[in-house]
């Protein structure tokens, strides 16, 4: 039975997904699938966990779209990120303990639940973490899946308005091989590709890095790529993977994580505002210190997840190497800071 009712999760995904591919949105498989399986909760009145296993493979799809955009070329670029990635971990210092006293003063949560709840990392890891600190691990849980999903909507649209003028030049580079390939060929590039994405996304999850499935899935397949230029994936795997994604994030917005927003409401317009101020004050700094293009700066500081910031990028022809770069320390940055905080400020 749990098997059926996965296949019509996924089912409502892909119907929305393919809606908003076909309307030309922006980030349009994943936001589409996202809607779709929240409507299906809705019309249902169904709950159905995501498996993790499934979780998973979308990081490791995911992973791999990134990844294939790693060129030897960018090796010399992520040389030049210590300044961007020491300006990234002093503004998440000082807009988290910010914030935290703001949601503080402004909420009738303790002192640990506004901390947890203001911080930028990954929204299951800190609400395993917020526990152990005397905060409210549910209310965090909750607070850092709306901040997801708030920079889901909101930022893509954002930045294609930026992007107008180029966007209908933009094509994916990863996900394409040339025509004049041999099927059988294209193939055998297809399969030790994703070969290779598996090994990395397995072996850091096994490890429980934050993220590991993904972030594996990324070096290995950059790795596979840079080595020997036989990297490749099918232009669809790109709208699978996006499709995977919102359907793990829809899963976590049922009808009961919806009404909660009635209460948690006034926490919620505060996460709102620190995503905008930490997405344009560290876009400004990006641009102003390290000479960014302002469409990468601002996804490279909107707080988003590894997986659908990198994902979206990549979609809208940014430059994933900064994005994912940028992600990954404001996270492991995060998960490492805010318990720091939490001990001294406890």
């Amino acid at each position: 039975m749990s098997m059926l009712l996965l296949l019509f999760l996924h089912i409502a995904a892909g119907i929305g997904a393919w809606v908003l591919l076909r309307i030309k949105a922006p980030a349009a498989a994943l936001v589409g699938s996202m809607f779709g399986v929240v409507i299906f909760f809705v019309f249902t009145g169904l709950e159905i966990a995501y498996p993790p296993s499934l979780r998973l493979v979308a990081q490791v799809l995911s992973g791999l779209i990134i990844g294939m955009r790693f060129s030897r070329r960018d090796i010399q670029t992520l040389k030049t990120m210590g300044g961007p990635t020491l300006l990234l971990l002093a503004l998440i210092v000082v807009i988290n303990l910010s914030f935290s006293v703001f949601m503080f003063e402004a909420t009738e949560f303790n002192y640990m639940t506004s901390l947890f709840t203001t911080g930028l990392g990954g929204v299951s890891d800190l609400a395993l973490i917020a526990t152990d600190f005397g905060a409210d691990m549910e209310r965090v849980a909750l607070l850092q899946l709306f901040r997801l999903v708030t920079v889901v909507i909101i930022f893509p649209p954002l930045i294609k308005g930026m992007l107008k003028s180029k966007i209908a030049g933009l094509k994916a580079k990863g996900g394409h091989v040339p025509t004049q390939e041999k099927p059988r060929h294209t193939l055998v590039k297809y399969a030790t590709t994703l070969a290779a994405a598996f090994v990395g996304g397995l072996a850091f999850n096994a490890l429980k890095i934050p993220a590991g499935g993904i972030l594996g899935s990324i070096v290995t397949t950059a790795l596979w790529n840079i080595l020997t230029t036989q990297g490749g994936a099918p232009a669809s795997m790109k709208s699978v993977a996006q499709t995977m994604a919102g359907a793990y994030i829809g899963s976590n917005l049922t009808v009961a994580t919806l009404l909660q927003i009635k209460v948690l409401f006034v926490p919620y317009l505060v996460l709102v505002v620190e995503i905008f101020v930490t997405a344009y004050l560290g876009a400004w700094l990006f641009t102003r210190i390290f000479k960014f293009d302002w469409p990468t700066a601002l996804f490279c500081a909107a707080p988003g997840g590894i997986q659908v910031m990198g994902l979206i990028g990549e979609d809208l022809g940014l430059d994933p190497p900064k994005i994912v770069l940028l992600h990954t320390v404001r996270i492991l940055g995060t998960l490492t800071i805010v318990p720091i905080l939490a001990h001294l400020l406890g």
